[in-house]
């Protein structure tokens, strides 16, 4: 997951709420810790936000290695494909 470390992600999926001290969207994929894949971490004031779920990180980890890093940040939404069906899932865009 070292290739996720620094990426910046917007979060736009229905149970995510800005951050709480600055009101920021953005996060920053940082280093996991115990069981979790990675931290997600407040792009504004460095807060801990939450922990990037599994099947995501293996997502954003397969989009880096095929396309590279992105240069805008990638949008985490809700995937109505995926609650049909009852997986977690992400739908990326680089569109601001």
């Amino acid at each position: 997951m070292t290739d996720l470390i620094g990426l910046p992600i917007k979060l736009q999926r229905t149970i995510d709420g800005p951050c709480a001290v600055c009101g920021e969207t953005a996060v920053i994929i940082g280093a996991g810790a115990g069981p979790y894949v990675a931290s997600l971490r407040c792009a504004r004031c460095d807060r801990h936000r939450g922990w990037l779920p599994t099947t995501v990180a293996n997502f954003l980890t397969d989009l880096v290695v095929r396309f590279g890093r992105p240069a805008e940040p990638i949008t985490i939404r809700n995937s109505e494909l995926a609650a049909t069906l009852g997986a977690s899932a992400a739908e990326a865009s680089t569109a601001p």
